[in-house]
């Protein structure tokens, strides 16, 4: 199976990626990601499964209290070194909720073919008031550039309600959602439907 995983600390990495080689860029969740914690399940998991591509994990800052601010300034850095090249966006948590307001806050970048958001926050529910992640009023319409969108959620999350999942589909309508059953909010056992997803739009 041929598999790298990059972390995004060392730059000139790109130059070595042929043109057409796709390429997933994955915002991990908040606090350790050392193995057996944070997003090191999905990432091993994708790395399985997926053979031939290639992901790039941002090294993002202050992984134990990430703000927005820091987080966009490094995703903004990540994508400018992407120039044009295609990306999968898969984010993860908090890397979900920072990959959705900054792609709806930006002007439209065709760069991005796929948004894949597992255990995202609705922000601005009630007890979820957080100013910083909230969302601007109308994010939906600023998203319909992105051909395909994803959300992936646990019905026994028991860091962010499955709720937040249903907000998302009635503000999100062309969106597929996926919703399973015992997976928490850490996906031991990984995301079949992600990877049937992503290869659904690989070509």
């Amino acid at each position: 199976m041929s598999y790298v995983t990059t972390k995004l600390s060392a730059r000139g990495t790109l130059s070595r990626l042929a043109p057409t080689q796709p390429v997933i860029l994955f915002l991990t969740s908040a606090g350790p990601q050392g193995s057996g914690e944070g997003s090191d399940f999905l990432i091993k998991f994708l790395r399985q499964n997926l053979a031939g591509t290639r992901i790039m994990i941002p090294a993002m800052p202050d992984l134990e209290a990430p703000h927005y601010k820091p987080w966009k300034k490094e995703l903004e850095r990540t994508l400018r070194d992407y120039g044009d090249r295609k990306l999968f966006v898969v984010g993860h948590s908090i890397g979900a909720s920072v990959a959705l307001k900054y792609l709806s806050e930006k002007p439209p970048m065709k760069s991005i073919v796929g948004l894949f958001l597992i255990g995202a926050v609705f922000w601005g529910l009630k007890n979820w008031e957080v100013n910083e992640y909230s969302f601007e009023h109308g994010f939906h319409r600023h998203l319909q550039y992105i051909p395909h969108i994803f959300f992936y959620h646990s019905k026994d999350d028991a860091v962010v309600p499955v709720s937040h999942l249903w907000h998302f589909a009635v503000a999100l309508p062309e969106a597929k959602i996926r919703q399973s059953d015992h997976e928490g909010h850490l996906y031991v056992n990984g995301i079949p439907a992600l990877i049937d997803d992503i290869n659904s739009i690989k070509e």
